[in-house]
């Protein structure tokens, strides 16, 4: 199977679940580009080429204001990978950010989709986002990923380029070569409010471990705080417990337009490492692959077959004999307008299966589809 077909069939089975009242994984960036690492090759992440991962929109690169700080951060030609303490494997997929040279200051962008933004900061409900960093040493990494209303510019205070909302995780100075890291909450301004861990985790000179990091913000409803919560993860099949978390802080309160304002993924790095990984969704086992199934409306297979003759791809959801479904597809997660089908009529048993020929739907040159089964 060559890295296309690898990366469809990941893409969707893993993370387009449909039609369900269930958690759902609703952005993953697996960094799945063209590797823009060698010098002076006029590419950049960010420079207009990477059209974004589940939930996202094309990446931009704003450094302190400006995007001509070329080569600064890029599409690495390898991928990270982790392993936790008890041995488990996280599922990766695509290559890695990378930032090699520390000259200057890179804050990367990318607009969340509206569907996956309302999903993420509902009141009563929380949001998990994890990530993958490994630090390559030096005198250690300054670094901010989160969901903001405005873009990040590039410095060593992860501020934004105008006054706004954001919560996030913070990786920053604190003396000497000592990083420690921290939430990060942004309250209608362009600076943050900084909570960070007792003990640093980043100290250099040398490079450090592969981390699984982790954020967790619980949504209250406007009067009650907010909360945010950031971890180091070891056990990717067991949620953590808040009072294990390095940082938390519960001072800001959000309403609800304030937390649906959030449609900005930013990160921002003054140092050199990797980033890869990100994931974000309501469940910790959604950010972890570690959910069991959904037990009700959901993709659960997907084979891709491609020949001489054809193109077609094999979709398998949960189902209920004689109840009718219309299966959709788009190729950006925000159209939904096309359907392959509707008036499906689901198969005896719990599971039904259709194929669909790509090539009748002029989809044989897409790179990148996303499907959705909605009972009708």
């Amino acid at each position: 199977m060559n890295r296309f077909k690898t990366c469809f069939a990941a893409l969707i089975s893993s993370t387009l679940i449909a039609g369900s009242a269930s958690a759902d994984l609703l952005i993953y960036e697996p960094f799945d580009y063209e590797a823009t690492t060698e010098l002076n090759n006029d590419k950049w992440f960010g420079d207009g080429d990477q059209a974004g991962g589940l939930g996202l929109g094309a990446w931009q690169q704003l450094s302190n204001g400006s995007t001509t700080f070329v080569n600064e951060g890029d599409v690495a030609d390898e991928g990270v990978e982790f392993t936790d303490s008890l041995g488990n494997v996280l599922p990766v997929g695509g290559f890695a950010y990378e930032r090699r040279n520390r000259v200057g200051q890179v804050a990367v962008n990318s607009p969340i989709d509206p569907s996956a933004t309302t999903a993420l900061t509902a009141d009563n409900s929380t949001m998990w986002m994890t990530f993958l960093f490994q630090d390559f040493g030096f005198s250690g990494p300054d670094f901010g990923i989160g969901l903001h209303s405005e873009k990040m510019i590039g410095n060593d205070n992860q501020d934004l380029d105008k006054a706004g909302h954001g919560v996030g995780f913070s990786i920053v100075s604190t003396g000497g070569q000592d990083r420690n890291i921290g939430t990060a909450v942004y309250n209608n301004a362009a600076n943050t409010t900084l909570v960070s861990e007792a003990t640093a985790t980043f100290n250099g000179p040398e490079a450090s471990e592969v981390f699984l990091l982790a954020m967790k913000v619980n949504w209250n409803p406007s009067g009650t705080p907010d909360e945010i919560f950031v971890f180091i993860i070891d056990d990717i099949t067991t949620e953590p417990d808040e009072a294990d978390a390095l940082a938390m802080d519960d001072t800001f309160d959000f309403d609800l337009a304030t937390q649906q304002s959030l449609d900005i993924l930013n990160f921002s790095d003054t140092q050199v490492g990797y980033v890869d990984e990100i994931r974000i969704g309501t469940t910790f086992g959604d950010v972890t692959n570690g959910a069991s199934p959904p037990a009700g409306l959901a993709i659960t297979d997907i084979t891709y077959i491609d020949s001489n003759e054809t193109n077609e791809v094999a979709l398998t959801w949960n189902s209920k004999a004689r109840a009718t479904y219309i299966v959709r597809y788009s190729t950006n997660l925000v159209n939904w307008d096309t359907d392959l089908e509707d008036g499906i009529t689901g198969d005896d048993g719990s599971a039904t299966t259709r194929t669909f020929n790509l090539s009748e739907f002029g989809l044989e040159g897409e790179t990148k589809l996303f499907f959705r089964v909605e009972e009708e």
